[in-house]
């Protein structure tokens, strides 16, 4: 129910933003991204081979590495001196780091197996928005705060898992969606372009998806393929933005 809410509030402040006509001012940017907290971690305590339903890479894990996307926003101001509202899209991908764990599924294996693991990249796609305050302090500079709310739509990183060049195990997972929120500061120069440091929490996203897992290294497995149910990884980064502000 909250996400539909969520929905609802999106579409008034476009509505709201576009009534403003020539006052509507768009910041488009690119922006890197660095994993925090869980979501960057290279190894958890409960990582582990099992014997029926392939690697365990551990609850609390995202191996995610650094990333990078694109943004843009709409910004409007409602009436109040400074405040804008603001309506946002963006894209981020970041990799995986698979070094760590790796080395460790490699000692459980012993030495005489060559494993290598080839995980791709994570998707976020937040839809938001939220406030930003302005506060010019020269003529040609501006510092802001903004905070942001809404939906992302999330695909984890597939996962691949290979012994002498045969394939042990595969994984491939949906899109995924969960409440998220962003707050950051920033500064404008000449009402144009535009420096910012963001913190995303996307939240808890539940991942469904399948995976296909080979007897070679898994002997005791019951079927080959297998559905991933509810699988649930914690999203969060720091974002650097750096972009330009048009049409204000």
């Amino acid at each position: 129910m909250k996400r539909y809410w969520v929905l609802i509030m999106l579409a008034f402040i476009t509505r709201c933003a576009f009534g403003q006509g020539s006052e509507l001012a768009v910041h488009l940017y690119g922006m890197g991204a660095l994993p925090a907290g869980d979501y960057g971690k290279e190894l958890a305590d409960d990582s582990q081979l099992t014997r029926r339903s392939g690697f365990s890479i551990g609850r609390q894990i995202g191996l995610a590495a650094t990333g990078y996307g694109l943004g843009a926003e709409l910004v409007s101001p409602v009436g109040f001196r400074g405040l804008q509202w603001l309506f946002s899209v963006k894209g981020v991908c970041n990799g995986s780091k698979t070094e760590a764990l790796q080395a460790d599924f490699r000692k459980e294996l012993g030495d005489s197996v060559a494993l290598t693991l080839d995980y791709g990249h994570w998707l976020n796609l937040p839809v938001m928005t939220g406030f930003r305050y302005d506060y010019q302090f020269t003529a040609e500079f501006t510092l802001y705060g903004l905070l942001q709310a809404g939906i992302n739509f999330s695909k984890m990183a597939s996962r691949q898992a290979s012994v002498d060049g045969l394939i042990v195990e595969e994984a491939h997972f949906d899109f995924a969606r969960d409440f998220g929120f962003e707050w950051g500061i920033g500064v404008l120069y000449d009402q144009r372009y535009n420096l910012g440091f963001r913190y995303l929490d996307l939240r808890h996203p539940r991942y469904e998806g399948r995976k296909k897992i080979s007897e070679t290294i898994f002997p005791e497995i019951v079927s080959r393929d297998m559905v991933v149910l509810g699988e649930e990884r914690s999203i969060s980064m720091f974002v650097v933005t750096l972009g330009i502000q048009l049409f204000k």
